[in-house]
């Protein structure tokens, strides 16, 4: 874990603590006091250090300041507060290093990775693995405070199965309906719908320089066609790819293993029942992973 400002309240002073899980798509805070009440829960935008640095500091700021507000608490209290991130594209360096200069606003940050927090929430620091299906997708365990991690590369060079992963691949498919390379189909035509598009320019032109975000939200349309020959192709390479992941997990000695994030609920039905059988339920929210290691750090 990687800490950016140290400790500069006094004792007499209450500690308000947040934890904060930073994705592609949104990033949630948890508020809690200095002993473990839960004070407020909010969301904001996407906060993925790897894709967009400014960004990511906006969500996590405009995250704490709404749970301030949703916890009746004064916004002079920010720089009191004592936080920990978890934050997709933290296992990127370069983004990091970058991350680590930010003046933020709060008494103490300590910078980890998505996973990490996941990872110490969904099995209360005992051995166990996470794989987190959200825009993008990574996989990782802890086994005696020791952290693996798997994936989660970016959309260009993995996240298969992630929303952006799905989403994607429907804009890759409709552009060879638009091409004439292959016949529409209701998947293609609700995407065409969605975006407003009409010609392979068009859907070109909106989509070349996209985030992962921006493909991300065309999965719940990949979902609810899941009956037809597109969709279910989509979400049965999805599933394997996903399978993949819990096998390995499992070779590694990890029996212990939660599917979390955005699009895991949606997915885990299309994984085999063996598979599934495999899964566990996660013990705690990556928000509440993130505050227990705070703990851990400050009192540890």
């Amino acid at each position: 874990m990687q800490q950016t400002k140290q400790d500069t309240q006094t004792p007499s002073i209450p500690r308000l603590y947040l934890g904060i899980d930073g994705g592609g798509s949104k990033c949630k805070v948890r508020l809690e006091d200095s002993n473990g009440l839960f004070l407020a829960e909010a969301t904001s935008g996407p906060a993925n250090i790897a894709t967009s640095f400014n960004q990511a500091q906006e969500s996590i700021t405009e995250a704490a300041v709404r749970a301030l507000m949703y916890a009746d608490l004064p916004l002079e209290k920010l720089n009191t507060i004592h936080a920990c991130a978890g934050l997709a594209g933290a296992s990127v360096p370069s983004a990091l290093n970058k991350m680590m200069q930010w003046q933020h606003p709060f008494a103490r940050l300590d910078i980890t990775t998505d996973m990490h927090i996941a990872c110490a929430g969904a099995h209360q620091a005992a051995k166990g693995a996470v794989i987190i299906i959200g825009t993008g997708f990574c996989a990782g365990a802890i086994d005696q405070g020791r952290m693996l991690e798997f994936g989660g590369h970016g959309l260009l060079l993995s996240d298969g199965a992630s929303g952006a992963w799905l989403g994607l691949n429907l804009v890759r498919h409709t552009l060879e309906v638009l091409d004439g390379l292959t016949v529409s189909c209701p998947l293609s035509d609700a995407l065409l719908q969605y975006t407003h598009c009409n010609t392979a320019g068009e859907l070109t032109a909106q989509s070349i320089n996209a985030t992962p975000g921006y493909f991300a939200q065309f999965a719940p349309l990949v979902f609810s066609h899941g009956h037809e020959a597109l969709g279910k192709a989509l979400l049965s390479q999805a599933a394997c790819y996903v399978s993949r992941y819990i096998d390995h997990l499992q070779h590694q000695g990890f029996s212990r293993i939660c599917l979390m994030g955005g699009v895991a609920h949606a997915l885990e039905p299309w994984l085999s029942d063996e598979h599934r059988d495999l899964l566990t339920p996660m013990q705690a929210t990556p928000e509440s992973g993130a505050i227990a290691l705070l703990h851990h750090r400050l009192e540890g």
